[in-house]
């Protein structure tokens, strides 16, 4: 059988890996770390997922979406409708918000998905199917339609008792998109396709070895494909990656990153993110008002979503990324493995975050009814939209295999001596 070498990218465990039968996954012995899963017949299914899901998206972007009749005014808006409107009303910011992570990103995702399957199926890779991998794993944390769907349905419980929503058809063709989308992502093993095309081009495979003076593995490791290579390299071999052994200034990017999100946090918190007219009478609602509002109404469990997703999870996320830095600066080598899984956590609920700015823009597309009713954007949404991506920065430019530097796995190696 067979094996590949790769470094684990969360804590740099020099690893030799045999070729996985289908339905098997592997795992870093030292940090848990899923390193890949071996899918049943993955090619096919992220082609069969993708299409239909770039069917059910298609229909859910020029059909009715959502109508809203308030005191015999009714209207309705189309996904991209809602876009336009955005435009139209001088919010561009909002327009780029739904449009990229909601729309265009996924479109673009599931086209290079389809793209890179029928280049490893073909006798040979088709042009630029490295260039389209390096995109499918940049874009793939930056698709956030599952959390616009949310959105929406907190929206329906914010207006409920103000307006009569119906749902169009497109809306149940998005709620259709959203598992298709997720399928294709589950069955996109980043390293899995790497190694198909590696072996499409005739890869020769890096072996390290140790260092005769003092016994440790030297190599470098391609943050993109996982590729293993000589310690002097600079740059990937083969996808032209830029290569560090660890990235630089991290921490200090973090930290850079991280105060900027407490900059923003407190505006983000006090201005209000969105004001609503009804009948001539105006309020402004900021997010801790808006979590009120919906406990006094009875609606709890979207309230404590809310409360979780918009106030919890960025100071949480602020506080962990900012404990794990000073750890790191001052060489604690306790825990190492539950800081990985920790930092690990923070970095995959961070985009949770953008609920409340979802909410905002389907509320403002959709209630545009002179003084009967209207909702408008507050400045403070623009304030927590710019933390939740400030956030989700800092936490990419993390380096988590610092944690396991500096004899910081001095404690895994004498737990498993």
């Amino acid at each position: 059988m067979s094996t590949n070498y790769l470094a684990c990218p969360e804590c740099d465990l020099f690893i030799a890996l045999p070729v996985l039968a289908a339905g098997n996954k592997a795992c870093c012995p030292r940090c848990h770390y899923i390193l890949t899963a071996s899918h049943y017949n993955a090619l096919d299914r992220v082609m069969a997922f993708a299409i239909t899901a770039l069917l059910f998206l298609l229909l859910a972007s020029f059909f009715p979406f959502l109508s809203i009749n308030v005191q015999g005014q009714e209207r309705t808006i189309t996904l991209l409708q809602s876009i336009s409107v955005m435009v139209s009303q001088h919010f561009p910011v909002l327009a780029v918000i739904i449009f990229i992570p909601v729309i265009l990103g996924p479109a673009i995702y599931l086209l290079l998905s389809i793209y890179l399957c029928l280049s490893l199926k073909a006798r040979s890779l088709y042009p630029h199917s490295i260039t389209a991998m390096k995109f499918v794993s940049h874009l793939q944390h930056w698709n956030m339609a599952e959390i616009f769907l949310i959105g929406i349905l907190v929206s329906f419980i914010k207006i409920i008792s103000l307006a009569e929503v119906t749902l169009g058809p497109s809306f149940w063709a998005y709620v259709l998109f959203i598992p298709a989308m997720s399928a294709v992502s589950v069955n996109i093993d980043k390293y899995q396709f790497w190694q198909w095309i590696k072996i499409k081009q005739g890869m020769p495979v890096f072996k390290p070895v140790l260092s005769p003076v003092s016994g440790i593995i030297n190599f470098n490791s391609c943050p993109m494909c996982a590729s293993i290579m000589p310690l002097s390299s600079t740059s990937c071999g083969f996808c032209g990656t830029h290569v560090d052994k660890r990235v630089k200034h991290s921490i200090q990017k973090t930290w850079a990153w991280l105060i900027t999100a407490v900059v923003l946090y407190i505006p983000a918190n006090i201005l209000p993110i969105m004001k609503v007219k009804y009948l001539g009478e105006e309020t402004a609602n900021t997010i801790l008002g808006g979590v009120i509002v919906l406990w006094q109404h009875g609606s709890y469990p979207v309230a404590l979503i809310i409360f979780i997703a918009s106030v919890l999870v960025p100071i949480g996320k602020i506080l962990t990324l900012a404990w794990l830095c000073y750890s790191v600066q001052n060489g604690k080598n306790r825990f190492c493995k539950q800081k990985t899984i920790l930092y690990r956590r923070t970095e995959l609920v961070g985009r949770w975050s953008m609920i409340d700015v979802f909410v905002v823009v389907v509320l403002v597309a959709l209630i545009r009814m002179g003084t009967v009713m209207s909702v408008y954007p507050g400045p403070g949404v623009l304030a927590f939209c710019g933390l939740v991506i400030v956030t989700m920065l800092a936490a990419i430019s993390f380096d988590s295999r610092l944690i396991w530097d500096h004899g910081a796995c001095a404690e895994y190696n004498k737990e498993n001596s």
